[in-house]
């Protein structure tokens, strides 16, 4: 009954109320838990509404032009848009451009301006992936074809995050663009294989890199090192745990007093969840599902490749988002620096997504 209610609504309408509305609550959720960190960093407890609010006006503006644009543009200059995104990336192991934080280089910083270039530069990579696979449609069954020369333009990409490094990004994007070779319909033999030989590879590079090992070990066992590497985790149950059901009420965190770092950041939902309890956990799932829903009903009636291609990659790297920041919130994986879209503190994230959201608006208008 209520797949058919929501099938009768037009898949538009559900996306675009679920994105305001999810960023509504981001802005609200961003105040609320960053207030306390600002006033003693910034003496300005509404320093962080402020710019994230600045960000969402922003976000929505270029969501409304990219809805309007013609998208044979994308399709058309793909290889440019591609190189965009390789300059970005490099932009950011430039000395005087990068900025370092966390021990990795994923900042580009120009006086008071900064971007973070994988927020554009994973959208520039599917605009590359979408029109090659609609280009090679006829023969997206050949191995050669469908899966190697599909994956080797992801190399360049992959060599420069994993120098930042931003092992998070690297995964989630080699994971989106398995998926939109699947959907293109090649074999799942042949993606089995090269799926392997990455796993491998990533198995590797978590073995030999000290900081990632740490982190696997604090996901198996974060009380083993409660006050280092478990630290972070432990403090997210913490937020769960007191949570409930209901929640302490809007704005009554204690885990925001400097007890959950990154509490407006990556760790967001904890503080909703402590918050606003399990019921507005569970609201937030539920408009993230409205959002992900309408998109493949849009992807489903798309009447081109290159549309439903590059639909299929918005789609799958926001679900993919969405399922990871709230896996490593409870415990389900290992901390990966992924934000939660709409809702987590940062311009960079929050504007492309909805530069994103608008293009998946502007595809859908193909149909006809």
């Amino acid at each position: 009954m209520l797949k058919s209610y929501l099938n009768s609504i037009e898949p538009r309408i559900i996306f675009i109320i679920s994105t305001i509305t999810l960023s509504i609550i981001g802005l609200l959720m961003v105040f609320s838990s960053s207030s306390i960190v600002a006033m003693e960093n910034h003496a300005d407890s509404f320093f962080y509404l402020k710019r994230q609010g600045l960000f969402l006006l922003l976000g929505l503006v270029i969501m409304g032009a990219c809805s309007s644009i013609n998208t044979n543009i994308l399709a058309k200059n793909y290889k440019f848009f591609y190189i965009i995104g390789i300059v970005l990336l490099i932009l950011v192991l430039v000395p005087i451009l990068g900025r370092k934080s966390g021990g990795a280089t994923r900042w580009i910083q120009v006086f008071s301006f900064s971007l973070q270039p994988i927020e554009i530069a994973k959208y520039m990579l599917l605009i590359f992936i979408a029109q090659h696979l609609n280009i090679k449609n006829t023969r997206i069954k050949e191995f050669k074809i469908g899966v190697v020369s599909t994956f080797l333009p992801c190399i360049p990409y992959i060599l420069l995050l994993l120098m930042q490094p931003d092992f998070g990004n690297t995964v989630l994007i080699c994971v989106t663009i398995f998926a939109m070779i699947i959907l293109s319909g090649a074999k799942l033999s042949h993606i089995f294989g090269i799926f392997l030989v990455l796993l491998s590879s990533f198995l590797s590079l978590i073995y030999i890199a000290p900081y990632r090992m740490k982190r696997v070990m604090s996901f198996l066992d974060p009380y083993e090192d409660p006050q280092g590497t478990g630290y972070q985790i432990i403090q997210s149950f913490v937020s769960f745990a007191k949570g409930k059901f209901f929640g302490v009420g809007l704005g009554n965190s204690s885990q925001k007093l400097f007890f959950l770092p990154q509490g407006y950041n990556d760790f967001i939902f904890s503080i909703i969840a402590e918050e606003l309890g399990f019921i507005g956990s569970l609201l937030i799932i539920i408009l993230f599902g409205l959002l992900i829903f309408s998109g493949f009903k849009m992807l489903e009636r798309a009447k081109d490749l290159f549309s439903r291609n590059l639909i299929s990659g918005i789609i799958i790297l926001t679900s993919l988002q969405i399922i990871i920041n709230i896996s490593v919130t409870i415990g389900l994986m290992p901390t990966k620096g992924v934000p939660l879209p709409l809702i987590s503190y940062g311009g960079s994230s929050l504007i492309f997504t909805l530069f994103a959201f608008g293009l998946v608006l502007a595809l859908d208008k193909r149909k006809n």
